[in-house]
């Protein structure tokens, strides 16, 4: 069986549309649906009218993607938990086929899959592990400048084959599915990341205790993305960004990258303004 677990912040029309999608393609003997409903008010009487099945946890206070997630993660049984971004719709069995296919694989720990745009075209949806180099270039906005620098095509795997299965360094968190022994063996999501690079900071801890994480070509979805930060602020996503990654270079990499992303925030801070008049939400 496998836990589906999804995340609601003032977006439970998402949630909706997911769980429609879900349902019609799983057979619902073989899942548990946890939605989180993270501290933003919803009243889930229509969401549990709707749909008797699921099990709605209510937060007082918004935790995060990482905190909401890991409410459902302590009451989850299945043997695989996926967490599910609201804004993906299900156009297969796609629950059924990942849980085969980590059946046949023991020693993956996270599987991810080929999400699609709603025109069907391939989303970037893996990624090598961020570098301090990397996260700088970006921090800078040098993408919107120079969008083809080696650097950043390899960060990004811009030359990814979509199409084959293969091991990668880390899966999209919108559809990220864990098998029960890694979360036995490595605990949940570290909460201190409130969004961003907690899925990222979990395959890596993945690796480093020796799991793989697989890529799976023949299974797919639609990701809208932004289903839920499309009603945040670019100034606030862009702080909830910059705090995260100063965590992660942190934990990972020391206190030298993490003195030089906190001494370099008020110059991230002048450029996100800047991106914000050009991209307001």
């Amino acid at each position: 069986m496998t836990s589906v677990i999804t995340v609601c912040y003032r977006c439970v029309d998402h949630v909706e549309s997911m769980l429609d999608s879900l349902y019609r393609y799983s057979d619902e003997r073989n899942i548990e649906v946890f939605v989180i409903i993270n501290g933003d008010g919803t009243d889930p009487t229509s969401l549990r009218k709707r749909f008797p099945s699921v099990r709605c946890i209510i937060s007082d206070k918004n935790l995060g993607f990482a905190g909401g997630c890991n409410l459902g993660i302590a009451e989850a049984t299945g043997d695989y938990v996926l967490l599910v971004n609201p804004d993906v719709v299900f156009t297969e069995d796609a629950v059924r086929k990942m849980e085969e296919n980590m059946r046949q694989d023991p020693s993956v720990g996270i599987g991810g899959i080929s999400l699609k745009n709603a025109d069907g075209s391939q989303q970037q949806c893996v990624r090598h592990f961020p570098k301090p180099f990397d996260q700088l270039l970006i921090m800078l906005k040098i993408p919107h400048v120079l969008p083809n620098l080696g650097l950043l095509r390899r960060y990004l795997m811009a030359d990814f084959d979509y199409a084959r299965s293969q091991d990668v360094d880390q899966v999209m968190g919108a559809f990220f599915c864990i098998r029960r022994e890694t979360l036995a063996d490595i605990g949940p999501l570290d909460d201190g990341f409130f969004v961003w690079y907690e899925e990222v900071d979990y395959c890596r801890r993945a690796i480093t205790a020796g799991w793989r994480i697989r890529y799976y070509a023949d299974i797919s979805a639609q990701h809208r993305g932004a289903g839920t930060f499309d009603r945040v602020s670019t100034l606030r996503k862009q702080s909830m960004m910059r705090q995260s990654l100063r965590r992660y270079m942190r934990k990972h990499f020391g206190i030298f990258p993490w003195l030089l992303f906190s001494a370099l925030n008020p110059l991230f801070i002048l450029l996100a303004a800047a991106a914000a008049i050009v991209k307001p939400h």
